[in-house]
């Protein structure tokens, strides 16, 4: 009769413990059900003078929002449908999404291990074992300071350009309106003519602008000064570089976080004779709180928002600053309610 070590037996145990906590992913997610919870509209500027307006939302997302890219888009559809309730949805309105709804969205089409986790390196371990072939090429082939996540990213980068180009380009041929949608971490972004790819060079913190048929326009806007955190994964870009886009006969700029202070993105934002400026983030960093066009903006016309949510161990609180006509206005709310901000714009006025 064959006897089993105790101590052989233990370890067996203890490594099929650690491969179950390590590769079992967890559950399926429920499908989304739409959500109406409260949404608070905010009006600037002035309605008798504008010749469009911006949507901004501050939405409030849970980590499940971001599932999937049909999850998120139930939820981001709900703030739309507040706006078009207020007639604050024309043809040719733009809509201002906040930044890392794309990041977020790294983590789409997982288990709910992920969706439950405390903290963003629990929830990184569920995803590495998910795509742990990807994630090892990545992070063997690859440097960077945060070569773990930089991993992830890599080996995430399909999803990260498909599921926002199906939420937005969707979201935008719905509703008829022209989109900027929030901001990402994406390898090498580009648009092509099937929509948002990717190639495998540097990782950008990018945002992406849908026209009201659901195509990207111009080109990928990227960050010109990362966070902290962000240099261990991605790379800056140049002012040089930033898109300019017309709304009717007024350029529009749109730039993340930081970027809307430098001297050298408003000197070639204001040579391309940009007036309004869009930011789907911005730092929390000093004053830039409250002024994250600065303290005098250099735009007539300006608006930032971002999130609003708990998960993963963060928690966002959402701000918002508008620049109506030269005259900069932050607004900061210290509930969890997500809001929809309007701005009447009268370039000309």
């Amino acid at each position: 009769m064959l006897k089993r070590h105790p101590k052989k037996t233990i370890a067996l145990a203890t490594l099929t413990v650690a491969a179950l906590y390590f590769f079992w992913p967890g559950f399926s997610i429920e499908k989304p059900i739409p959500k109406y919870a409260e949404i608070m509209v905010e009006q600037f500027g002035d309605q008798n003078t504008a010749t469009f307006n911006v949507v901004g939302v501050e939405a409030h997302l849970e980590t499940t929002d971001f599932a999937s890219a049909e999850h998120l888009q139930v939820k981001l559809s709900s703030y739309l449908e507040v706006a078009r309730e207020n007639n604050l949805l024309q043809p040719d309105t733009l809509v201002l999404f906040p930044g890392h709804i794309g990041t977020g969205l790294l983590a789409a089409n997982q288990k709910s291990r992920v969706y439950g986790a405390n903290s963003i390196s629990a929830a990184l371990t569920p995803i590495i074992s998910y795509n742990l072939v990807s994630f090892a090429k990545n992070y063997a082939i690859f440097d960077a300071p945060n070569k773990r996540v930089a991993a992830i990213v890599r080996a995430r980068s399909q999803n990260a350009a498909t599921a926002p180009n199906s939420v937005f380009s969707a979201l935008a041929q719905k509703y008829k309106v022209t989109i900027v949608a929030g901001s990402g971490l994406l390898m090498t972004p580009g648009i092509y003519p099937e929509g948002l790819s990717y190639g495998h060079g540097p990782i950008f913190h990018t945002s992406f602008v849908f026209a009201p048929d659901g195509k990207p326009l111009a080109d990928a806007v990227r960050q010109i000064e990362p966070t902290a955190g962000e240099t261990e994964i991605t790379e800056p870009s140049l002012a040089e570089f930033l898109p300019v886009f017309t709304s009717g006969d007024t350029n529009y700029g749109v730039t993340i976080g930081a970027d809307a202070r430098r001297e050298d993105v408003t000197n070639q934002l204001q040579a391309e004779k940009v007036e309004l400026l869009l930011s789907p983030q911005f730092h929390r960093r000093g004053d830039l709180v409250e002024y994250p066009f600065g303290p005098n903006p250099r735009f007539k016309w300006g608006m930032a928002v971002s999130l609003k949510g708990n998960g993963w161990g963060l928690s966002a609180q959402g701000r918002a600053a508008i620049i109506v006509n030269g005259e900069p206005i932050s607004v900061q709310n210290d509930d969890m309610i997500g809001r929809v901000y309007n701005l009447w714009v009268s370039p000309h006025g």
